[in-house]
C-alpha cells in the first residue's frame, strides 16, 4: 500500500513524533510505502521514509496551519495513496491519531467574541472536519476522558472511534544489569548513593508544570533539599526557567538537560518521576517511568494517571491543583520507606498490562481502512 502521513512538525524528542516513527517503521516492515508531509522536519529521517516539506505562508501559527491544510489538500487531490493518516487534526484524512485534546471544550465558558477570533475559527473548523457528523475520518483515541468530550461536542458514533492501548517503546523497559547502569550514570553527575534525583521529562515546560516542580523543590526542608537534584530533560524556554529557579533559591539543585537520546539512562538513574502537568492528554512519560521501575508523582489531569492509581506505583495529585498539596506529597514521598514498594508495583503492573501494542493496533486499522476502500471500488 501507499500511505500518506501528515503532521505539522517533526522533532525527534516529542512524544507525538516518536509515536509516528514507530507506526511508520512498522508500516515499512510490512512492505508498505510511507510518505510524510510536514511543515518542518528536524533530526534524522528514518530509512525508507519519504519526507515532503510543504511550503506554507502566514505570519501567525494558525495562518501557517491553514496554509498547510490548503497546500496538503491540493497536493493529495490527484494522488494515488491508499490511506491518508493525520497525526494532527487535518481536514480530509482517512485516519486521525488523536494525540491532541478537544479544542472547543476549552471555549465552553468563553464569550461569543472569543469564538470570532481567527485562531479559534481555524482550529475549531479543523477539529469539526475530523470529528463532525459529516466526516468519515476514523479517529484513533488514546485518552478515555478526551473521547468522552469529543462524543459530547460532536456526537461522533462509536463506529468511527477506535480506543488504542498505550504504545510505550519497549526499550524503556528495565534492562538486565539495571543497578550497574544506574550506578554508573549517577556517578557521571556526581550523585552519591543517598542523594535523591528527581526527573522531569517533556517539552512545553509550562504545560508540563516545570514551574510547579521548581516551587515544590524550593519548599523542601534544607536537610532534604541539600541532597536532592532535579533533572529536566526536554526542549523549552530554558533560560526563563533557569531565572525562575534562581529566584526561588534552588538554581544549584535544578538542571536543564535539553533534549536527550539517553532517556532510558535517566529513568534508571532517577528516584522519582515528577510530572505535575497542567494538561496532558495521556502522559507517555508516566508509563515509561513505570516500566523502568521508577515511582511516579503526577497530576490527575494526565490521561495515564489512572495507571498510577491502578498499579499503586506512586501518588496522584487531585484536581483542582494546589501547590501546597504537591509540596506536601513530594516531601512525604522523598522521606517515605515505600519507594521500593512503589517500584516493585510498577514493574509488576508493566508485566501484566498491555502498554506496548499501540503501533500494531494503528497499522491494523490503516490496513482495514484500505481494504474497505478497495472493496468499495
Amino acid at each position: 500500500m501507499r500511505l500518506a502521513f501528515a503532521l505539522y512538525k517533526y522533532f525527534p524528542y516529542g512524544g507525538l513524533a516518536r509515536d509516528f516513527v514507530r507506526v511508520a517503521k512498522l508500516c515499512l516492515a510490512k512492505g508498505h510505502r510511507v510518505d510524510v508531509y510536514v511543515m518542518d522536519w528536524q533530526g534524522e529521517i528514518p530509512n525508507g521514509v519519504n519526507v515532503h516539506l510543504i511550503k506554507i505562508k502566514g505570519w501567525t501559527n494558525h495562518a501557517r496551519v491553514a496554509s498547510f491544510h490548503r497546500q496538503l489538500a491540493s497536493t493529495l487531490v490527484n494522488s494515488e495513496f491508499d490511506v491518508t493518516i493525520g497525526f494532527n487534526k487535518i481536514p480530509g484524512v482517512d485516519v486521525y491519531y488523536a494525540a491532541d485534546p478537544c479544542y472547543i471544550d476549552r471555549f465552553v465558558d468563553k464569550t461569543c467574541l472569543a469564538k470570532l477570533n481567527p485562531r479559534y475559527r481555524t482550529y475549531a473548523a479543523a477539529e469539526k472536519a475530523v470529528f463532525g457528523q459529516h466526516s468519515q475520518t476514523i479517529c484513533l483515541m488514546i485518552s478515555e476522558p478526551q473521547t468522552a468530550l469529543f462524543k459530547k461536542h460532536y456526537q461522533i458514533g462509536d463506529e468511527r472511534l477506535v480506543m488504542l492501548p498505550p504504545g510505550i517503546d519497549p526499550n524503556r523497559r528495565r534492562p538486565e544489569g539495571a543497578d550497574g547502569k544506574r550506578r554508573n550514570f549517577r556517578q557521571q553527575f556526581q550523585l552519591k548513593d543517598n542523594d535523591i534525583m528527581l526527573l522531569m521529562l517533556g517539552s512545553a515546560f509550562k504545560t508540563k508544570g516545570v514551574d510547579r516542580a521548581i516551587d515544590a523543590l524550593a519548599s523542601l526542608p534544607e536537610i532534604v533539599l541539600e541532597r536532592t537534584q532535579l533533572m529536566i530533560v526536554g526542549e523549552g524556554d530554558i533560560k526563563a526557567y533557569e531565572r525562575y529557579a534562581k529566584q526561588k533559591g534552588v538554581a544549584n539543585y535544578c538542571h536543564f538537560m535539553g533534549g536527550r537520546s539517553d532517556v532510558p539512562d535517566f529513568l534508571l538513574a532517577a528516584d522519582l518521576l515528577l510530572h505535575p502537568a497542567r494538561k496532558e492528554n495521556t502522559g507517555t512519560v508516566i508509563l515509561e517511568a513505570m516500566i523502568s521501575g521508577l515511582p511516579q508523582l503526577v497530576t490527575e489531569v494526565c490521561g495515564y494517571a489512572k495507571h498510577v492509581q491502578r498499579a499503586n506505583s506512586g501518588r496522584v495529585i487531585e484536581e483542582p491543583f494546589q501547590q501546597q498539596h504537591l509540596n506536601k506529597v513530594l516531601l512525604e514521598m522523598l522521606t517515605s520507606d515505600e519507594c521500593s514498594y512503589w517500584a516493585k508495583q510498577a514493574l509488576q503492573y508493566a508485566e501484566h498490562e498491555d502498554l506496548y501494542s499501540m503501533p500494531e493496533k494503528v497499522v491494523d486499522v490503516i490496513e482495514r481502512v484500505a481494504k474497505g476502500r478497495l472493496n468499495e471500488n
